[in-house]
């Protein structure tokens, strides 16, 4: 049998380090050691509802990871908005199962090595937060125990057992996944249902043949294997024929009132008061409530006009006043928003029109924008080189597996591609704005957001 224990390690220190520093987030007004400022996004106790498959069901709302749990052995869907809190379930989901599978080891090493004494020693991995309440129940006992691996779309290369492989092996390098032995490796695993996939982006997938691939995965496994997916929408990647779909809830009122005050303990009744029936457009998902909050704490106290004003204040927020100690240049500063802008707006053309690139080789971003910078007869455009690694140190942008560039959250990407598209827009024609981006799903967010 493999041993996980060394996998389920990793996986709590990588995504405990995560929670406790939720980098969108976190980045501006707002210090990592004041603790009443540090609230997870499950804080606000995000709901989802089942949606019906025929008219005469009864609606259904539970807790997102209740719903999950609930309905993860069927294959479930969850839909939401961008920033809704989607990914986070699954991190929270990983992390927690991560968690328990190494309390239950412990629990049962103590019980093996003193089977006549009871053992009044705690494990150092607990479950911390109410949210876990189901989760022992998700993975067996024992040997019929599943392990949690996260399946991020957006890297997809050329299979999702590829991706399976190149997450466990990212966090335990001595896993004997690749020896040769078919007892070890990920077929069949899938198939004597010893994992629980959690994969993540299903609108993300690079391509149609990619969608096909996840489809026929999903075919080949769905009678061994439990799989959670998240989407953004179902016009985008479809729903691959799932028929238990889990809907995020917007915020309540309640819910982003309590959120407000517990985050801005002296502004947050002049925020609310600001926004007076504004609360639902601008604050409705996790993601954009702490940015609007972010952004009101270190803007004077006043709101931003739209949520496109909310995204361009919080990103000059973060170029002028956070990490102003960190060593760079001032031109490599002067560049960023240009840089970070014709990223996004290439990464969104993407390669058809129809579809988003979420991730870049480092390679070929570095390519693009040395090119670009040749385009605005910059003097030196290898510099863009330099200046890509001071985002990715200092930036909204990261590396991920396999040297691929994404921006923090891709609504991020989403407002600096908006913010190129309000320059090209005086070069546009109406019908050229039509064909060639409102027609278009994927452009969808941008223009929101412009």
């Amino acid at each position: 049998m493999v041993n996980f224990n060394a996998y389920l390690q990793s996986i709590g220190k990588a995504y405990a380090e995560w929670w406790n520093c939720y980098t969108i987030t976190d980045v501006v007004g707002k210090q990592r050691d004041e603790p009443e400022r540090q609230l997870p996004l499950f804080d606000f106790g995000l709901m989802v509802e089942k949606i019906k498959q025929q008219q005469e069901e009864e609606t259904e709302r539970l807790t997102v990871l209740n719903g999950l749990h609930k309905y993860s052995h069927d294959h479930v869907l969850l839909i939401g908005r961008p920033g809704s809190g989607k990914s986070t379930a699954l991190l929270r989901l990983l992390l927690e199962s991560a968690q328990n599978h190494l309390e239950m080891n412990f629990q049962a090493n103590s019980e093996s090595r003193l089977k006549t004494t009871e053992s009044s020693t705690s494990s150092q991995f607990q479950l911390t937060s109410a949210m876990s309440q189901g989760i022992y129940s998700l993975v067996d006992s024992g040997e019929n125990q599943q392990i949690p691996i996260l399946v991020e779309l957006r890297f997809y290369k050329t299979s999702i057992i590829g991706l399976i492989r190149d997450f466990l092996l990212r966090h335990d390098r001595n896993l004997p996944i690749d020896s040769g032995d078919v007892k070890f490796n990920v077929s069949t695993l899938l198939r004597q249902g010893k994992l629980l996939l959690l994969i993540d982006g299903v609108n993300e997938l690079p391509s149609e043949a990619a969608r096909q691939d996840l489809q026929k995965f999903r075919q080949d496994y769905r009678n061994t294997t439990p799989m959670i997916f998240t989407t953004r929408d179902l016009g985008i990647g479809g729903d691959l024929g799932i028929e238990k779909k889990l809907q995020m809830q917007p915020l309540t009122e309640t819910q982003m009132r309590d959120f407000v005050c517990r985050y801005l303990p002296e502004q947050g009744e002049e925020l609310l008061k600001q926004l007076s029936g504004r609360l639902q457009e601008l604050g409705e998902t996790p993601l954009l409530l702490m940015m609007l909050c972010s952004v009101f704490a270190s803007n004077q106290n006043k709101v931003p006009s739209n949520l496109g004003s909310v995204f361009r204040r919080f990103t000059e927020i973060y170029d002028h006043k956070f990490k102003q100690d960190i060593s760079v240049t001032d031109e490599s500063r002067r560049w960023w928003k240009r840089l970070l802008q014709h990223l996004a707006w290439v990464m969104t053309h993407g390669e058809s029109k129809t579809e988003i690139s979420v991730t870049i080789p480092i390679q070929e971003a570095r390519d693009i924008l040395t090119r670009f910078l040749k385009e605005q007869d910059y003097h030196q455009p290898r510099d863009a080189e330099k200046w890509l690694d001071d985002l990715l140190k200092h930036h909204l942008i990261q590396l991920g597996a396999e040297n691929q560039i994404q921006f923090r959250h891709q609504l991020l990407q989403e407002y600096y591609a908006a913010e190129r598209l309000l320059e090209e827009l005086p070069k546009l024609s109406d019908d050229d704005l039509q064909w060639e981006y409102l027609n278009y799903l994927k452009w969808t967010e941008v223009v929101a957001l412009m």
